[in-house]
This record gives structure tokens, C-alpha cells and sequence, in this order.
């Protein structure tokens, strides 16, 4: 067997990265259940083997370096030559560019396995460099270059993303989004608004309430659960049309909801 390829065949120890803040627990498909879900299915599909231990960081914004986070740096510190390490998305491992690129040439040296399961698949994004292999690693390294100019602008854009969001939507108004209160907009589908008085006396105020439209919502739960299948907006909007009668749904409208990263309180059952 070609030593190039090596780095994704020959595993030591299994390690899945979850992180989430409290803050952004409100947004659709990021909690930890669902990270840990996400890992441990692709760990499965790919080694045919479970994930060999957990690291988490709850409530810690991935702004902080990672060594300084309890969770990461956990891991860190035990991970040797051969292991693989997986997260879900590059934003649950890192919203500082600078941090992810000092972080990289370590895994490297380590020559540790690094996936973004959710984002690129089992395509790794960092892989072993073993001595003695450079003639054999020749054919590699533009996918290598490739992969850090492509590491570098998705960690540039999760960092703008990230700035967008929280001067759109303060501290404050995430806290009535977990309430289940809209937050400026147009109602999320599924929902209907309600005009409700919160607080008493002088600090009582109107604010609108966002409730579960017993017609639409059904569709929206649908909706949700086929996404979460994996099924593209096109095919959803086809099996909805065929179960509900008279959704009329587009292409375009479900990508809407989909992609909607605020969303009253939108557990799907």
C-alpha cells in the first residue's frame, strides 16, 4: 500500500470536538446532541468503529483560543500520532482565523487527522506528515495548499458571519428569541404572531408572541425532518406538495425555512 495515502488508513484513537455557547443554542443544528449525533455517524460509516472519547465545550464562545478552552486544550494534550480528530463544522472548532492556522502545523507535526464531517465530508483537512515520504507526498501538495487557502476564507467569512449576527441581534433580544418571541422580521412559517403584555406596572410592555399555526406547522415539522434526512429543498418541496394538499411549496420557500437561523421555538417532535 502507497505510504501517501497511510495517514487515513492507519488509526490509533477516535476523537469527536463538540462546542457550543449558550447563546447560540437558540440556532437550529448546533447543540451538542445533535454535534455528537453528527460525529459519531460518520466515525461509524468511515472506521465501522464508535468515536474512543468525548471532549466538549459548553457555553464558551469559539472566539477563545483553543488551548485556552478547557475542552480543546483537554484534547490536545492527549492526542498522539495517528489520531483522528473530527468536529462537525470549522466554526465549532475555530472562529479565529489566526488561532486556526496556528493550530494546523501542530496537528501536523503530530500528524493527527483533522475532519469537518458536516462541512467536507471524509475529506481530511489536515493530514499526517511522515518523515521520508516527501517524494511520495509529491502528488499532495496542492491539494494540501488548496485545503489551507480554503481553511483560511471559511474562517475569514464564520468570523464576519459571526460579527453580523451579534450586532444584528444583542444579548437581549437572543433571550426573547428563546422565549419564543419574534425579534423583528416576518413571522417564521409555521408560526403565527400574538400581541402579549409582558411585565407589570410602568415596565410592562407589548411584545409579539410567536405561537405554532396548527395549519402550517404540521408542513413545517415535515419539512424539517426531511432536511434532516438529507433531502435537498427541491425533493422536499415535492414529497410536501404530494402530502399536503394545497401547500403549493417551491423550491425557493423551503430553502427559506431551512436556512432561517432564528426560529421561535422551533423543536421539531
Amino acid at each position: 500500500m502507497s505510504q501517501a495515502i497511510r495517514p487515513l488508513t492507519q488509526v490509533n484513537r477516535i476523537y469527536g470536538y463538540c462546542r457550543v455557547s449558550t447563546k447560540e443554542q437558540v440556532r437550529n443544528g448546533i447543540s451538542i446532541e445533535t454535534q455528537q449525533k453528527q460525529i459519531t455517524e460518520f466515525v461509524k460509516g468511515k472506521y465501522n468503529r464508535p468515536v474512543d472519547e468525548w471532549f466538549f465545550d459548553e457555553g464558551i464562545s469559539g472566539k477563545a483560543n483553543i488551548i485556552d478552552r478547557p475542552g480543546s486544550r483537554a484534547m490536545t494534550d492527549v492526542m498522539d500520532e495517528c489520531d483522528v480528530l473530527v468536529c462537525t463544522r470549522l466554526d465549532r472548532f475555530s472562529r479565529s482565523t489566526s488561532d486556526l492556522l496556528s493550530i494546523i502545523p501542530n496537528l501536523e507535526a503530530t500528524n493527527v487527522t483533522l475532519f469537518f464531517c458536516e462541512q467536507f465530508g471524509d475529506v481530511p483537512i489536515v493530514y499526517p506528515k511522515f518523515e521520508g515520504e516527501k517524494g511520495l507526498r509529491t502528488r499532495f501538495d496542492m491539494a494540501e495548499m488548496t485545503n489551507k487557502i480554503m481553511l483560511m476564507v471559511l474562517s475569514a467569512v464564520a468570523e464576519i458571519e459571526h460579527g453580523m449576527i451579534k450586532d444584528r441581534l444583542g444579548d437581549g433580544k437572543i433571550e426573547w428569541a428563546e422565549r419564543g418571541y419574534a425579534i423583528g422580521g416576518s413571522v417564521p412559517y409555521g408560526y403565527k404572531a400574538e400581541k402579549q403584555r409582558v411585565g407589570e406596572g410602568k415596565g410592562a410592555r407589548m411584545r409579539t408572541k410567536l405561537v405554532r399555526d396548527p395549519e402550517t406547522f404540521p408542513i413545517y415539522q415535515s419539512i424539517m425532518r426531511l432536511h434532516k434526512r438529507g433531502l435537498g429543498c427541491r425533493r422536499i418541496a415535492n414529497q410536501i406538495n404530494s402530502l399536503y394538499k394545497g401547500a403549493d411549496m417551491k423550491y425557493s420557500k423551503v430553502r427559506k425555512i431551512v436556512d432561517r437561523k432564528f426560529q421561535g421555538l422551533p423543536e421539531v417532535a
